[in-house]
């Protein structure tokens, strides 16, 4: 059980952000933090203790001593300590009117592409109506087992814990998610072959714009998916041999350029310039495709069996290396950050590779040329 200390307390000191570091030089006192203001640690001659003060009556709850309590499971407890107060004051509201305003507040902040997933993710696999302090972890758990695919109830999970965690401590004391463990997951290698590769290199061929003609500019490119389908025109450069995405597309929040070949310079020219998008969705004109899984049925008419849009991604750096081209080449042609590029590299060197990415895309549309 908490306990609570008398108002007789030595005068609390206010410590920009405690960290595990600044916790170990802190004298005799009582120190509260600026980050969570009514959270804070008691250092005494002998040990060290985290304290909560909530109410109106600034009463001082002990939450357990450090080490022994870490200082992340403190700041939980902290956070449910206020919430029992606050909860019990406030009726927290159902789960739509909360989710949406997390979206507003939450979701808002983030990259366009990864608010449009969490709420894709957390609309289709979760549709409760009751007030969120009511949904259990039962709840959750038979919701997340309706998904069969485990990569969809992984990221599933990952974001109805965003959800809740949130919820913490506005509307909640506790997680319904804590005990969920996410699902093992393989890590994919698939890789297509030369002639997998053509069978959905002349599919897409058929298929058309806007979703062929993204999957060729994948085959060519070896980008990311959503960042393709969200090119824009003024991204193509003025000699249209090169294409830059923004920082707020890609999935690493790093903006890259890449060069373009002969044959995606083609297949760029051939697209209408209908509004700012070379593929909008379907009846828009300002937001890009989005039909990726409908679409893809109609790919996997090709005969090709068991890949993925990302598949493609990875059969790009596999042939990257199959051509000779240099990893770190690679990398910069994919914005891709690695090892590679980690330590006294990936700090100092700034060298652009421009002149080597051109030449590997060079190499690689000469050697799809061959299997087409």
């Amino acid at each position: 059980m908490p306990r609570r200390h008398s108002a007789t307390q030595i005068r609390a000191k206010s410590v920009p952000n405690l960290t595990d570091l600044t916790i170990r030089t802190l004298p005799v006192g009582l120190h509260l933090d600026t980050r969570l203001t009514s959270f804070g640690i008691r250092v005494g001659k002998n040990r060290k203790t985290w304290i909560v003060i909530r109410g109106t009556n600034r009463t001082k709850v002990s939450l357990g001593h450090y080490p022994a309590i870490s200082l992340a499971d403190a700041r939980k407890r902290a956070l449910a300590a206020l919430a029992a107060t606050e909860t019990d004051q406030i009726a927290p509201p159902t789960f739509p009117v909360a989710l949406k305003e997390f979206e507003e507040k939450h979701a808002a902040h983030l990259r366009p592409r990864s608010a449009y997933q969490l709420k894709r993710n957390l609309t289709r696999h979760f549709a409760w109506t009751k007030p969120v302090d009511q949904i259990m972890h039962h709840d959750v758990a038979e919701a997340l087992d309706a998904i069969k695919a485990p990569s969809q109830r992984a990221h599933a999970l990952k974001d109805i814990s965003t959800f809740f965690n949130w919820c913490i401590p506005r509307y909640l004391k506790s997680s319904p998610c804590v005990g969920i463990k996410k699902p093992p997951q393989k890590s994919r290698d698939r890789v297509l072959s030369d002639e997998e590769l053509a069978k959905v290199w002349n599919r897409a061929k058929e298929i058309g714009h806007p979703y062929g003609t993204i999957v060729q500019l994948l085959i060519l490119t070896g980008q990311r998916a959503g960042e393709i389908a969200a090119l824009r025109w003024e991204w193509i450069g003025d000699d249209e041999d090169t294409v830059t995405i923004p920082a707020a597309i890609t999935k690493n929040g790093r903006a890259t350029r890449i060069p373009i070949g002969k044959m995606a310079r083609q297949i760029v020219a051939g697209v209408d310039r209908v509004g700012t998008l070379l593929f909008p969705a379907r009846g828009y004109t300002d937001k890009p495709f989005r039909g990726f899984g409908t679409s893809k049925l109609s790919l996997d008419k090709c005969g090709v069996k068991g890949f993925t849009h990302h598949d493609i991604r990875r059969t790009f750096a596999t042939n990257m290396a199959k051509l000779g081209v240099r990893l770190e080449v690679t990398e910069k042609l994919l914005n891709h950050v690695s090892g590679s590029l980690g330590g006294i590299v990936g700090v100092y060197q700034r060298h652009d590779f421009k002149d080597e990415m051109r030449e590997a895309v060079t190499k690689w549309e000469a050697h799809l040329l061959t299997l087409l």
